[in-house]
């Protein structure tokens, strides 16, 4: 099982998202991701070595630490939105 750590922005981000897409985020990454990171997919190009889930038209972008056992959740966005600025 994989400990989860949030970036500073989640917060924002999911205030900014419908409650149902809230929730349903939430539970993916607890239930999903903490158990198993590579349930998304990875990305490519200037993303390599970031992985995505999608939950219909919303997006959790997040990165796997093998070494620390860690999913770090980098952004939960709508998909227009998601890859805009910078991920960090």
């Amino acid at each position: 099982m994989y400990k989860v750590e949030y970036a500073k922005s989640v917060v924002k981000d999911l205030k900014a998202l419908p409650k149902s897409i809230q929730s349903k985020a939430m539970e993916i990454v607890e239930k999903v991701l903490a158990r198993d990171p590579q349930a998304g997919k990875p990305l490519t190009g200037p993303y390599k070595g970031l992985w995505k889930f999608r939950i219909g038209d919303y997006r959790i972008v997040y990165a796997i630490e093998r070494t620390r056992l860690v999913v770090f959740i980098l952004r939960i966005r709508h998909r227009k939105d998601v890859y805009k600025g910078t991920l960090s």
